[in-house]
């Protein structure tokens, strides 16, 4: 198991007219690249909770099969996982119910961009993609603390299949006396491949890093978002000069006719 990625290097390649999409058109090019992340990480708000609903299928069953289940701890646990699960969606749906056709131009903020196609709101998106990406490895953390080491140290199928040994290993790798060892230990070897094996920590690495890291999507928060306006906003609360209590005030336009 595991998973095998490319480099693909343009070494003076030539390309036709025909395959030629922009010409100079170099906002475009940024643009372009900016909705490619934008975009990914949006799919992310709704790909990594659904990775989190397996994730807490895990750990709740690891608390079962290990028969802690109704251990205080463990329900703060369970409650941790959901509430980053959910938070993940929220934000990305959000995204998607404040999207309109315009892309944000560093610069130039919020422009009308293309031919009136639906692009997600820029904040929830980065803040969707934040808030599960940098939970990954706590996630890990929680599976393990629940699993313990016997998904590094179960034994092999062959060892069960063993006359002298596998009455033995049936009897002490049985923690739940409600749960029949063969399921248990169905278990205990997926959570294994999960945790300790090539692909896990592949698909870590690719939870966490995956649609930008999440320093790029701190980038992205902090300069899109209007911290000015809650600067000014403070200072008038505070009786500083320069305070605005008005700055969130929405603006209409006068009637016309």
């Amino acid at each position: 198991q595991g998973a095998t990625d490319s480099y693909l290097i343009f070494d003076n390649c030539f390309v036709p007219w025909e395959r030629v999409f922009l010409a100079g058109e170099h906002q475009h090019g940024g643009a372009c690249a900016l909705l490619f992340a934008l975009f990914h990480r949006h799919s992310y708000s709704g790909c990594k909770p659904a990775i989190g609903d397996v994730i807490l299928g895990m750990a709740a069953l690891a608390a079962e099969v290990n028969n802690i289940h109704k251990q205080s701890h463990v329900r703060e646990k369970l409650a941790e996982l959901i509430m980053t699960i959910e938070l993940g969606y929220a934000a990305g749906y959000t995204a998607s119910d404040l999207g309109k056709p315009e892309v944000y131009i560093p610069g130039f903020g919020f422009v009308p961009y293309g031919p009136g196609s639906y692009i997600p709101n820029s904040i929830y998106c980065n803040v969707g993609r934040c808030l599960s990406g940098e939970a990954v490895w706590r996630e890990a953390e929680i599976l393990c603390d629940l699993a313990g080491g016997v998904v590094a140290t179960f034994p092999h199928e062959r060892d069960f299949k063993n006359p002298e040994t596998g009455d033995l290993l049936l009897k002490y790798t049985k923690r739940n006396p409600n749960m029949s060892a063969e399921d248990q230990a169905n278990f205990w070897r997926f959570l294994g491949d999960v945790l300790c094996s090539a692909t896990g920590g592949i698909m870590n690495i690719g939870n966490y890093h995956g649609g930008g890291s999440p320093i790029m999507e701190q980038i992205a928060i902090t300069t899109q978002y209007d911290i000015e306006s809650r600067k000014k906003l403070v200072k008038y609360i505070a009786g500083m000069s320069g305070g605005d209590r008005d700055v969130f005030s929405k603006k209409t336009e006068p009637a016309k006719g």
